[in-house]
């Protein structure tokens, strides 16, 4: 398999094979109401698609996917996890090892923000803090949700909101390498620290 990166600054390409070392792997978990997205966001970042028709995430899938941030090559094990209330016990076997988070809703569907403390309590719960950031996910559509919610969710966990839609392609590749930047200037302060 051949994974190919595109910096948009430089407007270089990379060409790289899964043989490649990454100086860095990291476990990327995906948490959230079911139908918020979260495998419509997987599925554009990680191949680059979109399936419009929903169909609900059973348990668990992993994916894999290289990522340069500046000179450095990462390696992103990324755990799509199912939203709905019967995987909950499973979930943190899932979140064991993950290096950060995503934790999406759907913008026009004020229900799926109401849980926001309880999908980050558990998470924290197991990982302890850990890089979070929410996706306000399916921007293309009329948002339900008035900007004072929103801030005050960010507000309260001090995390960073990104919009997005995988439909529109919106954000996706940012909130990635956002998340990837965040992880690895974390693990250099950690390897600092022992050293």
């Amino acid at each position: 398999m051949i994974i190919v990166s595109i910096d948009n600054h430089a407007q270089t390409r990379s060409v790289w094979t899964l043989q490649d070392t990454a100086a860095y792997l990291f476990k990327i978990v995906f948490l959230g109401e079911g139908a918020v997205g979260k495998t419509s966001l997987v599925g554009r970042f990680v191949y680059d698609s979109f399936e419009g028709d929903y169909l609900a995430t059973i348990g668990t899938d992993i994916h894999l996917k290289m990522v340069q941030v500046d000179d450095i090559l990462v390696k992103l094990v990324i755990w799509d996890i199912a939203g709905q209330d019967g995987f909950a016990q499973l979930r943190k076997a899932y979140y064991m090892n993950a290096s950060g988070a995503f934790l999406v809703f759907d913008t026009s569907r004020a229900d799926t923000i109401e849980r926001v403390d309880n999908w980050i309590k558990a998470l924290y719960d197991v990982t302890g803090e850990i890089p979070l950031i929410i996706c306000e996910n399916k921007a293309d559509l009329e948002s339900v949700i008035s900007q004072a919610v929103k801030d005050e969710v960010t507000k309260k966990h001090g995390v960073k909101m990104i919009k997005t839609s995988a439909k529109e392609d919106t954000n996706v590749e940012e909130a990635f390498q956002e998340m990837t930047r965040e992880i690895l200037e974390r693990a250099r302060k950690k390897s600092k620290k022992t050293m």
